[in-house]
């Protein structure tokens, strides 16, 4: 019998698990690591735990043998099935679990698999995840004959989802819809039936090869279905989802593509006019706009780290309201503090639904920014760790301030650049932004300098993923 399991430690993120399938991840090392989040749990005082899993084709063998390794060590397991993240939390909640388990690499590529942890108090992330290897090569595992038991959570998490829409609209949308053959596909026919207006779905049905696009609202080139789709159909607007449907994305009605900060600013106004002086928080690579834009109608804005288990524990901690980041999560204190695409999309359309004007319209009244979208570095952990090291010592040799609360962000000209080391993918993430066309090219010159000192040539080494 096997006592001790070692895992390849570049799968062990600060935020989840993740690798390539059957390279760096194997289903072995699915019923490892179960058995060492089971381990954890016991110390925890908890016994239960609810798992489920998204359309990757590796994700139901990868369910299978995480509920067997929970099962053995004492765990009763209750499986929900193919489901987006979200429905997971639902479903903790729902069902009185301590812990939950999602079987997935939310927007990585086909080849990726991982797993997403959290218990009923909250996020199980950074020295958690690490514990887990740790475990694994102790072989500290327990053992024990837990339960086993499927639940379709579905309609009671679409029944929940559909309370919060704010009936009967002021006025009818016409939506397009695009899951991404991602998760969201699953459920997606259900969640629209109650909607009022039209609604029109793309990319439908679950495909774990994600045959039309990569599953990542975050980059406009996988926004290009939807924004064609939108500008064909003469739609309100475009809602997308990324591949375990805790991210949106949003396209108008006249075809432009929302960053996520911008969707903030949309959700931060709807907030602050029924709490007044309330702190929404977002992250090191938002734009300045959202953060005056907080100020401006009466709120107070905070700026954290990159990562959704990062976010939700400070939300929770500091009694935060709204929180998001430039990807397109969005958390809710109303919905828990979870990061739920379909509970934002619901909140999007109550705001649109009762709105004067329209999406675009909404988004012609913003100031023009000038960004370079994000710019991404190739680069292992160690390459990372010891850029951002060694370009924050040469500003503090020059005198620069800077926040470095997540990476490095200072100020530059009439913008601003950051980088920071990703937390799921082998690279830096870079952006710049600016009020003028020469105050970012000033960001942009300043940014190269500083890589240069570094022994890295931007244009060489990296790639804009946004133009």
């Amino acid at each position: 019998m096997i006592t001790h399991h070692l895992l390849a430690g570049d799968i062990l993120k600060a935020c989840d698990i993740r690798g390539v399938v059957d390279k760096n991840l194997t289903v072995t090392d699915a019923r490892f690591i179960a058995r060492a989040f089971a381990s954890a749990l016991f110390k925890r005082g908890k016994s239960s735990c609810v798992i489920g899993y998204d359309g990757r084709h590796s994700s139901a063998g990868f369910c299978d043998a995480a509920a067997e390794g929970l099962a053995q060590s004492g765990i009763d397991v209750t499986i929900v099935g193919l489901v987006p993240t979200p429905a997971v939390y639902f479903a903790l909640t729902q069902l009185g679990a301590d812990a939950g388990v999602i079987v997935t690499a939310s927007h990585n590529p086909a080849e990726y698999n991982g797993f997403k942890f959290f218990t009923a108090e909250g996020p199980f992330h950074g020295a958690d995840i690490q514990a887990l290897g740790a475990a694994c090569k102790r072989g500290d595992f327990v053992s024990g004959h837990g339960s086993r038991k499927n639940i379709d959570i579905v309609p009671a998490y679409i029944q929940y989802l559909h309370r919060f829409l704010e009936l009967p609209f002021a006025r009818t949308l016409h939506t397009v819809w695009d899951p991404g053959n991602g998760a969201v596909a699953a459920l997606l026919a259900p969640f629209l039936e109650r909607l009022p207006g039209k609604q029109s779905v793309i990319c439908g049905e679950v495909n774990g090869d994600f045959p039309v696009h990569h599953p990542d609202p975050s980059l406009k080139k996988n926004m290009e279905p939807l924004r064609r789709a939108v500008l064909k159909r003469g739609a309100d607007l475009g809602i997308a989802f990324d591949g375990d449907g805790d991210r949106l994305g949003l396209v108008d009605g006249a075809g432009y593509v929302f960053q996520g900060d911008q969707l903030m600013v949309l959700f931060a106004r709807e907030l602050l006019r029924s709490h007044p002086g309330a702190t929404v928080m977002s992250e090191v690579k938002a734009s300045s706009f959202f953060y005056e834009d907080v100020a401006a109608h009466g709120g107070k804005s905070l700026m954290w780290k990159v990562g959704h288990t990062h976010q939700k524990e400070k939300m929770q901690r500091d009694r935060i309201l709204l929180a998001g980041e430039t990807s397109g999560h969005i958390f809710f204190a109303q919905n828990r503090g979870y990061d739920d695409a379909l509970f934002s999309a619901v909140k999007l359309l109550n705001i649109l639904a009762h709105s004067e004007r329209s999406a675009a319209q909404i988004r012609e009244r913003f100031p023009v920014m000038h960004d370079s979208g994000e710019i991404r570095i190739p680069a292992d952990s160690r390459q990372r760790a010891r850029l951002v090291a060694e370009i924050a010592a040469r500003l503090r040799q020059e005198g620069r301030e800077f926040v470095d609360i997540d990476g490095i962000r200072t100020a530059c000209n009439d913008g601003f650049w950051m980088m920071r080391g990703s937390n799921t993918q082998p690279h830096i993430t870079i952006r710049c932004e600016a009020r003028s066309k020469d105050g970012l090219h000033s960001c942009l010159a300043d940014l190269r300098r500083q890589l240069a000192s570094a022994g890295v040539d931007l244009e060489s080494a990296g790639y804009y993923a946004e133009a």
